[in-house]
């Protein structure tokens, strides 16, 4: 009997028809096991976490759908301490059960960084390793050095604060900095209708530090802008590196402030530039 006689006779059919049905058995089989493994179709919505600290969400029914997992803290006053400010996945998005969520608390101790050495610095290099600290930078005085605009000393409550040193990220840290033989000195910035944050940052930008603040007819500090300065802008006046501006506000909303920038007759563009290029 040949190969063709063999494939052709009762018994092979009826055992080939038996291996197929065996195999499409075993094919379901192996389907239906991997759907209830991974409850394939059913899904959950993620609870919303947010606000929650960890022994209020173990306490909550939904949660036992889910394994937390705390992947980072932060730092925020402005939440309380313990809870959870972020998740992955989003609240509400569709996951399998015992799905991991991965969750940022609020910090109950604020970050901590360790004081550079800016000494012998420039100003510059100063304020953009502060920067990277995360450090503000404070008040900049300056005195009689043969270092001209080096860093002498940083100070921090008023005392000098020594490399290493551990603090709360976000301190301000005042420096002294030389001021050479004549002392360093840059064009007054043009700060009228800027608003409070805006002329800080101008400030500090060039230098020069915060005077007295007075706000104008009971301004409001989130509207107000600059209304007059002291000392009062003017092309080719300069100040010492360090030197103090006093700001007198008033509120945007009850003040023209277009047509009073306008009524100064003041190249922004040309004075930015002067101030910027007497800086550098």
């Amino acid at each position: 009997m040949n190969f063709v006689q063999f494939v052709a006779t009762r018994t092979f059919v009826k055992h080939f028809c038996i291996a197929v049905l065996i195999v499409i058995l075993l094919s379901w089989a192996v389907l239906a096991s991997l759907g209830i493994y991974t409850n394939h179709g059913e899904s959950l919505s993620v609870p919303d976490f947010n606000g929650l600290t960890i022994d209020q969400i173990a306490k909550l029914e939904t949660s036992k759908d889910f394994e937390l997992v705390v992947v980072d803290s932060v730092y925020d006053l402005s939440k309380p301490k313990g809870s959870v400010i972020s998740q992955e996945p989003l609240p509400h998005s569709h996951v399998k059960a015992n799905r991991k969520i991965y969750v940022t608390l609020v910090a109950s101790m604020p970050e901590q960084v360790s004081m550079p050495d800016l000494v012998d610095l420039s100003l510059r290099q100063a304020t953009a390793i502060l920067q990277t600290y995360g450090l503000k930078l404070g008040n900049i005085s300056q005195v009689p050095d043969i270092a001209n605009n080096a860093i002498l000393r940083q100070l921090y409550n008023g005392r000098t604060i020594a490399k290493g040193k551990l603090l709360t990220k976000g301190s301000t840290i005042d420096l002294v900095v030389g001021s050479g033989l004549g002392g360093d000195k840059v064009q007054i910035p043009f700060l009228i209708g800027k608003t409070r944050q805006e002329a800080i940052m101008e400030l500090r930008r060039f230098s020069l530090n915060r005077g007295t603040e007075t706000f104008d007819q009971d301004a409001d500090s989130l509207d107000a802008r600059v209304y007059e300065q002291e000392p009062r802008y003017a092309i080719g006046r300069y100040l010492n590196l360090g030197h103090s501006v006093n700001l007198i506000y008033r509120s945007s909303t009850d003040f023209d402030f277009d047509s009073y920038i306008q009524s100064y007759k003041v190249d922004t563009l040309q004075s930015d530039s002067l101030s910027i290029e007497n800086n550098n």
